[in-house]
Order: C-alpha cells, then sequence, then structure tokens
C-alpha cells in the first residue's frame, strides 16, 4: 500500500513537472494554445527554474513586441486593462505598464492564432465537401456503368446474333464501375483524415482570453504582486507542499 501512494505521488508529481515546464514553448499564433493552456493552468507554487524560465519566455517576447499605433480602439482596450490593473492593485507605474504591452502582446497573438485557426478551419471544411463530391460522383459513375452493362447483357440476350461488341461491353463497363467503386473506401478514409483535422483545430483553437485569470498570474509570475498564502515558487518543493498546493 505504501509502496502504492509513493508511485502516485511520484506520478503527480512528474505530471505538475510537465504542466510548468515552458521549455520548447513559444509565443507564437501557432504555439500559442499550448501556452495559453499550460499558463491559464499554472499551479503554485512552482519551482524557480520554471519562474525564471517562463519569465525569461514572456520578457524575452515582449522585448521584441511592436505595439500597434495608439487608435481609438486600442486606446479604448488599454484604459479597460489599466483599470483591471488597478483594481488588482498594481500600483507600480513601470510594472503597469510593463503588464499592458505584454497584455496587448497576447491580445495581438491570440488575434493572428484566431485567425490561422478559422483559415486551417475553412480549408479542412473545404477539402472534406470535395471529398463528398467526389465520393457521390464515384457512387453515381460506378451505378450508371451497372446499368449500362446490364442493359447489354439484356440486349445480348435478346438478340441471337448480337454483334461482338455488344457482349464485350457489359465487360468493360463492369470494370469501369469496379474502378469508381474501388476508389470509395480510400474516400471514407480521407474523410476521416479531414474530419480530424476540424476536431485538432477546434481543440486547439483558444476562442477567448480569461483576462482576469492572464492579469493575476502574470502579476504573480512577474512578481508584480504578493498573495497573502500563495507562494509563487520555492526552491525545495517537497510532496506533501505539492499535494497541498492549490489553484490560484
Amino acid at each position: 500500500m505504501t509502496k502504492k501512494i509513493s508511485k502516485r505521488r511520484k506520478e503527480r508529481a512528474r505530471q505538475r513537472e510537465l504542466a510548468q515546464d515552458f521549455s520548447g514553448v513559444s509565443l507564437t499564433p501557432d504555439g500559442f494554445h499550448t501556452f495559453y493552456t499550460k499558463f491559464i493552468n499554472l499551479r503554485f507554487p512552482m519551482k524557480i527554474a520554471h519562474v525564471l524560465e517562463l519569465r525569461y519566455l514572456i520578457n524575452h517576447a515582449v522585448d521584441h513586441y511592436k505595439e500597434p499605433s495608439p487608435t481609438p480602439t486600442y486606446r479604448q482596450f488599454r484604459d479597460s486593462l489599466q483599470s483591471a490593473l488597478d483594481s488588482f492593485g498594481i500600483d507600480n507605474q513601470r510594472h503597469s505598464e510593463r503588464m499592458l504591452r505584454i497584455l496587448s502582446m497576447f491580445r495581438d497573438i491570440h488575434y493572428a492564432h484566431s485567425i490561422a485557426s478559422r483559415d486551417a478551419e475553412r480549408q479542412l471544411r473545404e477539402g472534406m465537401e470535395r471529398n463528398r463530391e467526389d465520393y457521390a460522383k464515384a457512387v453515381r459513375y460506378g451505378l450508371f456503368f451497372i446499368f449500362a452493362g446490364v442493359s447489354f447483357i439484356v440486349i445480348w440476350l435478346a438478340t441471337p446474333s448480337a454483334h461482338l461488341i455488344v457482349k464485350l461491353l457489359p465487360a468493360l463497363y463492369c470494370w469501369f464501375s469496379l474502378r469508381y467503386f474501388h476508389k470509395l473506401p480510400a474516400l471514407d478514409k480521407e474523410h476521416d483524415k479531414l474530419t480530424q483535422g476540424v476536431n485538432d483545430v477546434l481543440r486547439r483553437r483558444v476562442n477567448s482570453l480569461n483576462w482576469k485569470t492572464l492579469i493575476h498570474k502574470l502579476a504573480l509570475v512577474l512578481g508584480y504582486k504578493r498573495v497573502a498564502g500563495v507562494e509563487v515558487f520555492d526552491v525545495d518543493i517537497d510532496h506533501e507542499q505539492i499535494n497541498r498546493s492549490a489553484y490560484h
């Protein structure tokens, strides 16, 4: 029993380690789903190495980020975020500006991610539509050649001195029919593959951003805010600490 409990704890620790590991994760439209899912579900405390790695990932990305021009829409977006930051108690002006820049970057990455995701979905659905058209065409032509072959067999039987061509055409039409029906399994497999592709695109799409949770966890990870009872990182985290920790 003790060994089983120890094994389960080790497995939980391993899963927690993977959840906190942002190595190989990129802040790009293509990798945004992975980053956002891991970040929004972060569990504290984290290993200090993972905190530093995550800070580097965010800071490196935002240092290379070019903010959009100050349009009325963008100013309104910043004002709404500023109100949220103020409500979270982030009073340091430098920290507040940095957070606004990071959140603006997240918004732009999410927008590009959404566009790319919808384009991919559209292409896959167009492929599915073409696939079903090809499937219907193959069935239609296959049935046509079966009907034509049967018709010439009837003519052959009804005409004692039927021409050789009349006798050969049923075999030829049968061959054509088999060719079209032979395509159906491959078309079904292709359709299943396209359907799986659509499901994967939808599964990996981030439909909307949880700004409240993003601000909260960003402030904690970047050290812009401290919350009583929440340890963001600990150099030595034992299994008991892992079991007692909670989502924030």
